[in-house]
């Protein structure tokens, strides 16, 4: 499937989603509730979301001081913004994180350095967000038995303990003995050893990725092994971003005019949050919106209101793409295009 299909495949998937929630939503409720905006939440909701980028920011740049190379605060929260601008206005999901890389590189004058970087400030994000999506759901009540709620749990448990043997066991013991007699016999099992079947096709591809994953992990062990209180504050730092996202979707819901219940929001959230990163729309346009319909809906919030919530962080993610691409004008020498 060529990049173009794939592309028109994602606009597509998310125009029919926001298509489908108008039809099923009341489009008038909606209406009213955009207009009962409250301007003094919106603003304070905007301002929000410059902290929330600082804190990312404050992440990537502690990992980046813990590798030995301390570059400006403010440096790196201005490519942080760029990165905003890739990710969210071109037709890739890793645009940004392959700039900010980029940016990195070409000033410490080091690739694996500033690869690492990035590598380790998403994977902490992801690893922080399977297990929230794992323990939370359990916090208010028996929505956890929920088929979409439960299911979710259970793929964030797999996914969790896949990432963490892949970084644990790391690249030299995937190619022990042991572990190559193993994969052999699971590929055979899977009828993926035949050259031009589907199943091999994918195979290979999950193999080249997972490779890629333990040669990543295995250099930021070694960075967290250098220096053992760099993890803590690491995952602190990532804590923190979560709690300040479940914040960031009380001020959104409060900008018409409701304070959602957080305990209820918190349950939730991350199964949200990791519906949403499926990859099968255009920027999670409309997956985004539609999780956040359904699971705030599990936690009693009206769908209206929520769509209109989930379109404010729509507008405040946008607007900090657009800031970006002022800086990224602004940036000397910066890449004209970035490919996936």
């Amino acid at each position: 499937m060529t990049k173009k299909i794939l592309l028109f495949i994602k606009i597509a998937v998310s125009l029919l989603i926001i298509a489908y929630l108008l039809y099923r939503l009341d489009t008038r409720e909606l209406v009213a509730t955009a207009r009962n905006v409250d301007g003094f939440y919106v603003t304070l909701g905007i301002l929000f979301s410059f902290a929330m980028v600082a804190v990312s920011c404050w992440k990537w740049w502690l990992i980046l001081f813990y590798q030995g190379v301390p570059l400006p605060f403010l440096v790196l929260y201005r490519w942080y913004f760029i990165g905003y601008f890739y990710s969210n206005f071109l037709p890739s999901n890793v645009g940004g994180d392959v700039v900010r890389t980029w940016l990195v590189a070409r000033r410490c004058k080091s690739g694996s350095v500033a690869l690492i970087s990035v590598f380790a400030e998403r994977i902490t994000g992801m690893l922080m967000l399977l297990a929230l999506a794992i323990v939370l759901p359990f916090i208010a009540g028996e929505r956890w038995r929920h088929p979409a709620v439960w299911s979710v749990m259970g793929l964030a448990l797999g996914l969790l303990v896949v990432l963490l043997l892949v970084m644990a066991l790391g690249r030299s013991t995937a190619r022990s003995g042991w572990a190559t007699v193993l994969l052999q016999h699971m590929r055979r099992w899977l009828r993926a050893a035949i050259p031009g079947r589907r199943a091999t096709r994918i195979w290979d591809t999950v193999a080249i990725r997972l490779g890629s994953l333990a040669s990543k992990g295995d250099q930021l062990v070694g960075v967290m092994k250098a220096r053992p209180a760099a993890f803590i504050w690491i995952m602190v730092l990532t804590l923190l971003f979560y709690v300040m996202a479940l914040l960031n979707v009380a001020l959104a819901y409060r900008a018409f005019g409701v304070w959602p219940d957080l305990t209820a929001i918190a349950s939730v959230l991350p199964v949200a949050l990791l519906v949403a990163m499926l990859p099968v729309s255009l920027g999670n346009l409309g997956i985004a919106e539609g999780a956040y319909v359904f699971y705030f809906g599990l936690a009693g919030m009206a769908g209206e209101l929520t769509l209109a919530m989930g379109l404010f962080l729509r507008l405040k993610v946008l607007l900090l793409g657009l800031l970006g691409l002022v800086f990224h004008l602004r940036e000397p020498g910066a890449p004209e295009k970035v490919e996936e």
